[in-house]
């Protein structure tokens, strides 16, 4: 009788099944098989093969031959593998297998050591030991101490206890604890404007110019004293006129001269074109030394003709000594210029101020002022005062101590005064109030001595 697997009821626990159907491989013939011998069942061992291990199974099945089958466990980088009985052992072979800290050490220049580095490892921090032996803050520091540079903590020697701060008058101790205060004084500010500064200010009039006439003009911080040729009224200066001229040399330094101006216009008297001077054709000039002219060429008849001075009438060379050039298109405004820009003729005309300034001594040369230009023009520079019959005497002193107060002028005739007598310390003339009445040939400083180590010129006229 044919049966329907459709009609076959499902078991779902196998334990319940004793049976299961099947076919033959040939032929048509239904068979029952017990559950067991669908079954295959494993067996194995394990063998050492070098550093590896060889999983041997062996399979078998009722009715069939059995099976062999090895799976092999390979052994990788600091692995071990061991064969045992049923167990394979799997080691980590030269590994760190725990971490362990310690007591602290002294550092010899490597702050943490690890020791060993394969097993039971051991961390070890290190102190600082001094030097390069870095590490650790080592223990035993406190509030009052510092760690010195070999290692160890030290207290301070010679702890702050106080100082002394002195002015021009009287002196205060400033103790631990104490605020120094800087106070403003007189025309000065302090303030504290960042960490650890200090900023001092100078405010309102530091000084005042005052003139023998005029108004004191006060000098604020900032302001420039100007000390100039009475020209026109200029704010913080000195007005300087009546003859005489300002020249700043050096710092805190500023020299009046003695001054005299000579207005200079070409005039063609029928002969050909001539320099007048001061409106008039002369052909010698007389100048007196320690006086500074200023030749004037600012009238437009001197157009095409710059003033030269020089040592040759109508020389190549022009004179260099004590001597400036002065060119500017604006009116009456004094800007030094070189001698070869003042005698191009293209600069010279463009020019609204035109000066020639030089300075007259005991030692300058015989002068002659010409054109540049023509020839024929000018005249030579005679020196002296005017009038007949004087003398003049020329004395040089080297001051060789400390301690000398007076000199005996050679001349012929004794002056009458001490205003007949000129004299110049290191080149810079000094003013007849410095001097006592004068002694026969003898002058007296009226206080103090000279420089040692000066030169003192002195000018007798008789």
């Amino acid at each position: 009788m044919a049966v329907k697997f459709s009609q076959f009821t499902e078991e779902t626990v196998a334990s319940n099944i004793t049976r299961i159907v099947g076919y033959t491989a040939s032929g048509n013939i239904n068979v029952q098989i017990p559950p067991a011998n669908l079954d295959t069942t494993y067996s194995f061992a394990t063998t050492q093969d070098g550093n590896n291990v060889d999983l041997t199974l062996t399979g078998t099945k009722p009715g069939s031959s059995s099976t062999t089958e090895v799976l092999q466990f390979t052994a990788g980088s600091g692995i071990t593998l061991t064969a045992g009985t049923d167990e394979i052992t799997i080691d980590a072979a030269g590994a760190v297998t725990s971490v362990n800290e310690t007591t602290p050490g002294t550092s010899s220049g490597t702050p943490i050591v690890v020791n060993p580095t394969t097993g039971t490892v051991l961390v070890q921090s290190m102190a600082y030991a001094g030097t390069t032996n870095v590490g650790h803050v080592p223990t035993g520091g406190s509030g009052t101490t510092f760690l010195r540079g070999d290692g160890t903590w030290a207290t301070p020697a010679g702890g702050f206890t106080s100082f002394d701060i002195s002015g021009d008058t009287g002196t205060e101790t400033v103790n631990s604890g104490d605020t120094i205060t800087f106070a403003g004084g007189t025309n000065v500010t302090t303030a504290v404007t960042a960490t650890d500064t200090v900023t001092i200010n100078v405010s309102g009039d530091i000084w005042t110019l005052a003139g023998d006439q005029g108004t004191n003009q006060a000098i604020s911080v900032g302001n420039t004293a100007t000390i100039k040729e009475n020209t026109t009224v200029v704010v913080n200066s000195v007005q300087v006129g009546g003859g005489v001229i300002t020249t700043g040399t050096a710092t805190d330094q500023l020299l009046l001269d003695q001054a005299s101006e000579m207005t200079v216009t070409v005039v063609n008297p029928g002969s050909g074109n001539q320099l007048y001077i001061d409106g008039a054709y002369q052909a010698s000039i007389n100048l007196t030394p320690g006086f500074t002219y200023e030749f004037n060429q600012d009238a437009a008849t001197n157009d095409g003709h710059p003033l030269e001075i020089g040592e040759v009438l109508d020389g190549s060379t022009p004179y260099a000594t004590g001597i400036q050039y002065y060119g500017s298109t604006s009116a009456n405004t004094l800007t030094a210029v070189s001698q070869a820009d003042y005698s191009n003729t293209t600069n010279f005309n463009s020019y609204a101020t035109r000066r020639v300034r030089l300075r007259i001594t005991q030692n300058s040369p015989t002068l002659y002022y010409y054109c540049s230009i023509h020839s024929g023009m000018g005249g030579n520079i005679t020196y002296g005062g005017g009038g007949g019959g004087v003398t003049k005497t020329v004395d040089s002193f080297t001051i060789s101590n400390a301690s000398t107060n007076s000199i005996t002028v050679t001349s012929a005739t004794d002056p009458t005064s001490k205003d007949y007598i000129d004299v110049y310390i290191n080149g810079v003339y000094q003013a007849k109030a410095n001097f006592s009445a004068l002694s026969g040939k003898t002058l007296t400083l009226a206080a103090g001595n000279f420089p040692n180590g000066s030169t003192v010129e002195a000018v007798t006229t008789t």
